[in-house]
């Protein structure tokens, strides 16, 4: 199969990866989807929000750490 396309291959294609522990965290903007890194960090994936403000946020990157102390 030839896809003729700008979307990356990983959109297209996610890998799978069992060991990542994601969850959903509800904001004022929408949510958050996290993946646990570590027993005190967590990990921003992606922003779902309806707010365009909300993604000028910095809080709220991919790969951005949150810290739960």
């Amino acid at each position: 199969m030839i896809l003729y396309t700008t979307v990356p291959q990983e959109a297209i294609f996610p890998e799978e990866n069992t060991h990542a522990k994601q969850m959903t965290l509800d904001i004022n903007e929408g949510q958050l989807i996290v993946e646990q890194v570590s027993d005190h960090e967590l990990r921003v994936v992606r922003l779902i929000s309806s707010d365009p403000f909300a993604y000028l946020n910095e809080s709220y990157t991919p790969g951005k750490m949150i810290s739960l102390l």
